[in-house]
């Protein structure tokens, strides 16, 4: 079982009269819907179909319940509510459409928010290196080969690029650095991600294979890169 990880960073808070750190967890892996919709199926019993129609249900019935500005409760979970943001001029406002609005946010219950209580996290503030070890083509069965139009394996470390990120991906670069391809991810964490490059992407030839990711640590981490030389077939 994976430790979990975090990294320090130096709070921003401008007033504070001494420096203070904040914690940055690194997250293992990112999962798509598809893949929490077939995990939960494998570990519950249920067909992934059923699992998909309850949270397609709850969150229909969130989304109401907030245009009605009551509060969903989630049972051992969490309670989604809405939040105002945005100063006001004074006590009776005016509200300013795009200065202030409304923010649906959940807050942990327990025993959800509690789950971890136990758990001390690894600190390795020096921060995430990702690094690509091998690029292997799962048709050819070839290392350092890419074939356009089927599945290719990335293994290395500090990867796990996230895929709700534009800025975090699997790319093809040509001489210049410039990307020339964008891969479709299918597997993503920190030891491996899996993808494919679209048939009519790029020229068959030589080209570098960029994996640009925060490593799982979030927002507050800037977006590094590892690099490696493949053959496009």
């Amino acid at each position: 079982m994976a430790k979990v990880q975090y990294i320090t960073a130096k709070g921003e808070d401008r007033l504070a009269r001494s420096p203070f750190y904040i914690g940055i967890p690194q997250h293992e892996r990112t999962m798509s819907r598809k893949e929490t919709y077939a995990f939960l199926a494998d570990r519950m019993g249920y067909k992934a179909t059923a699992i998909r129609a309850v949270f397609m249900g709850l969150a229909a019935y969130a989304v109401e319940n907030a245009g009605k500005g009551n509060i969903t409760q989630v049972d051992g979970v969490a309670s989604i509510r809405n939040t105002c943001h945005g100063p006001f001029e004074g006590l009776t406002g005016p509200w300013v459409k795009g200065k202030n609005f409304l923010l649906v946010t959940s807050v942990a219950l327990d025993p959800f928010k509690s789950v971890l209580s136990g758990v001390v996290p690894v600190n390795r503030t020096e921060g995430a290196k990702p690094v690509i070890n091998t690029v292997y083509d799962e048709s050819a069965l070839e290392y350092g080969q890419v074939t356009l139009g089927e599945t290719f394996s990335v293994a290395g470390s500090d990867l796990g690029p996230d895929t709700e990120k534009d800025d975090e991906k699997v790319v093809l670069e040509n001489a210049k650095g410039e990307t020339v391809a964008t891969a479709t991810v299918s597997y993503s964490d920190l030891q491996n991600v899996k993808g494919v490059f679209t048939a009519a992407a790029v020229e068959p030839g030589e080209y570098t294979l960029a994996v640009y990711t925060r490593s799982g640590m979030g927002e507050e981490y800037g977006v590094r890169s590892a690099k490696r030389k493949v053959t496009v077939k």
